[in-house]
């Protein structure tokens, strides 16, 4: 689930969040498939596609990533793996859909395996709610390779106990770049949870997981500087200004960079914009600094 970028806040939805967008390519290998709040993230290998995130409904896959793919000429490809960074529903509701149409694993970690069927995150005014099949279990470290692309996986709880990262390559006019994907974005803890629900569980655990999560950063920020990593991503495309950059590369001239190349330092900016918030939180969820 995503929260305000500022105030880590719930955010606050028009009904043009929902409306599916045109799909954008972002990358000569990577595109996004879906509207302004979630969709698919598909790279393209020599094998195949791979996907990550499978949005907020039951059957995004016809809504949405059919005439997705169909519009950007990858529908003959075939769909290898379906990688999911979390169990919260609005990232895996379509995965069972496109796992049963195409044949491709569900990948995750066991800890949110786990997490999206007894989350109580999940079970919030949330209708039909639909849990996938999850047929590849991740571990903290793992590459999974797909012809010259590989995924490397990043064990990275806080957001949700075993929320996940990736890391992989992509190519903007042959010049490979490294991403960093980031699963998690907000800190659950008394007075921050979604609608008007209170928080279920007690202030030593939201503390515990704030400061898991800034643990998490830190983690993620030592693989960025071993890597240079100089692309960030987030599944929800306003926590990474997605359809910003992507409507920069659309003027774009010959000789300039691709917008969504930020550098390691860019990417540094973001991971501690979440560090910073969670150390914050960890210290607003407790009264034992007093009044």
């Amino acid at each position: 689930m995503s929260q305000d970028k500022k105030n880590n806040t719930n955010h606050d939805f028009d009904p043009t969040m929902f409306q599916p967008l045109e799909p954008v390519k972002l990358f000569d290998d990577y595109y996004y498939i879906g509207n302004k709040l979630v969709g698919f993230h598909v790279l393209k290998t020599s094998e195949g596609l791979v996907l990550f995130e499978a949005m907020d409904k039951y059957d995004v896959d016809d809504e949405f990533l059919i005439p997705g793919l169909k519009k950007l000429g990858l529908e003959k490809e075939k769909i290898l793996m379906l990688f999911l960074t979390h169990g919260h529903f609005d990232h895996y509701m379509g995965a069972e859909k496109v796992r049963l149409r195409t044949g491709c694993e569900v990948a995750l970690s066991a800890e949110d395996a786990v997490f999206m069927v007894n989350g109580p995150d999940n079970y919030l005014d949330i209708e039909d709610l639909r849990v996938p099949r999850i047929t590849r279990i991740l571990k903290d470290g793992e590459d999974l390779t797909f012809g010259g692309h590989t995924v490397h996986v990043i064990l990275a709880p806080g957001h949700t106990p075993g929320c996940l990262n990736y890391s992989f390559e992509v190519h903007d006019k042959g010049t490979p770049h490294r991403v960093v994907m980031v699963g998690g974005y907000g800190v659950f803890g008394p007075g921050v949870y979604p609608g008007s629900h209170e928080y279920p569980h007690s202030v030593t655990h939201a503390v515990g997981q704030a400061l898991e999560f800034a643990t998490s950063c830190v983690k993620t920020w030592e693989y960025v500087k071993e890597k240079g990593c100089d692309v960030y991503l987030n599944p929800h495309p306003h926590l990474c200004d997605l359809l910003k950059l992507a409507e920069q590369n659309q003027s774009r001239k010959d000789g300039e960079e691709n917008a969504f190349v930020i550098g390691t330092e860019g990417v540094r900016k973001w991971i501690q914009e979440r560090f910073d918030v969670c150390l914050d939180c960890a210290q607003k969820f407790t009264d034992i600094r007093g009044n």
